[in-house]
């Protein structure tokens, strides 16, 4: 047994390794030296990650979907397309919209133009630099729904607060892509509301410069005090008329007490005929102009009701469609947030030690096996003078054989 394992390919394998052990330890002492010195020149590099959540895009296996299966099975024929308009649901959409907008060039760019990466990566263009952006941050989605962001940097604030800035850049985006119906009838109310708003600025300043005209502030309130006060001078002008008729059969015409009388009779007809046809300085209008003013105001006061009323109208639709866009359109929740990480992603120094060593021992036993089944090709009785024939012919027209050749004459 221990002749077929000492004449055996493995037999001599061993003892080849065994003969060469010393070499092989100093190789792989040499490659372990080498390989920790070029760990230590290498840049470091330090890896953040976030977790983060798509509100309503994680969905058991009976979810919306199985729910609309399983209506569809307890209803009708006729009814059973229920089941199926259950199941489009557009968490799908959302999800991979919001891997589109995480892995966007628009968010790259504004990351990169944040931290000036183009003169850390050293490149010219943009491309280049998106490139190499890409080689360093990294988005995938685990099959539970979640939404792993990654980023490695020279430093470890910069690695957190970059994936950070992804997460917010992203959300961003998402806030002004239109996604939904409910967004997009949102951005018609407020066209619609910005309009509406001009038209009721337009007919309050109308009514302001109408007011500022006539004086009618409250246009009911000051006609009903101007007819009282009418009904007030017209009863004090019959007293006084009554009373001068009843002192003009007993006294002169010329007498104090009568032309007392006659003055205020005129005095009250005067302000009478003023108030009927307004006066500038009374705070009342007149009620000649009365009718008139009461229509251009009501027209006036309907048109500033009526585009009131659409105005809030408008404004509380407004209000209903940004609660709806709150609930329909996507956004990223952070559920871990990325925080500088204590310990770098690159270089691993011992695992490049213990890796290239290990690489170069195995090597080495690799090179023991060919020159060993070198040497038994050699040695064969077979073999050997076919590959030493090979050998030689290659070495001839390799020009080796006649140096050896001139090399042995010359000491002769």
């Amino acid at each position: 047994m221990e002749k077929n394992i000492e004449k055996s390919f493995a037999g001599k394998w061993i003892r080849c390794i065994a003969l060469n052990l010393r070499r092989i330890a100093i190789l792989c002492f040499i490659v372990a030296i080498a390989s920790s010195v070029w760990a230590l020149t290498r840049k470091q590099y330090w890896t953040a990650s976030a977790i983060t959540v798509v509100p309503g895009g994680q969905e058991s296996s009976l979810g919306l979907a199985g729910i609309g299966g399983l209506a569809g099975d307890l209803l009708s024929d006729q009814l059973g397309g229920i089941g199926n308009m259950m199941s489009m649901g557009s968490s799908a959409l959302d999800m991979n919209l919001v891997f589109q907008v995480l892995s966007s060039r628009t968010v790259h760019e504004r990351v990169i133009f944040k931290y000036d990466l183009l003169a850390d990566m050293k490149v010219a263009t943009m491309d280049d630099a998106l490139n190499k952006f890409g080689e360093r941050v990294s988005v995938f989605l685990t099959p539970e729904g979640f939404f792993v962001v990654s980023m490695e940097a020279d430093s470890r604030e910069k690695a957190a607060a970059v994936v950070n800035d992804i997460i917010e850049f992203s959300n961003q985006e998402l806030s002004t892509i239109i996604t939904s119906r409910a967004r997009r009838s949102r951005l018609l109310a407020e066209e619609s509301l910005e309009a509406a708003e001009e038209s009721l600025f337009i007919s309050q300043n109308r009514m302001e410069q109408f007011r500022a005209e006539t004086g009618l502030l409250f246009p009911e309130e000051q006609g009903i005090q101007s007819i009282d006060m009418l009904g007030t001078l017209e009863t004090e002008l019959l007293l006084a008329e009554a009373e001068l008729a009843g002192v003009s059969g007993t006294m002169s015409s010329s007498g104090t007490a009568y032309l007392e009388i006659a003055r205020r009779v005129a005095f009250l007809r005067n302000s009478m005929m003023d108030k009927a046809a307004g006066d500038s300085l009374s705070f009342f209008p007149g009620l000649d102009n009365m009718p008139s003013m009461l229509k251009e105001y009501e027209n006036i006061a309907i048109d500033l009701e009526t585009r009131r009323v659409i105005y809030l109208m408008l404004r509380q639709e407004l209000e209903s469609l940004k609660l709806e866009e709150a609930k329909e359109s996507p956004t990223i929740e952070i559920l871990v947030p990325a925080v500088p990480s204590a310990l770098r992603s690159y270089p691993k120094r011992g695992k490049m030690v213990v890796q290239y060593t290990a690489i170069v021992f195995f090597l080495s036993l690799l090179w023991m096996a060919v020159i060993t089944y070198a040497k038994q090709l050699l040695d064969d009785e077979a073999t050997g003078p076919f590959w030493r024939n090979v050998i030689r012919t290659a070495g001839s027209q390799l020009f080796l054989v006649r140096k050896r050749e001139k090399g042995r004459k010359r000491p002769s």
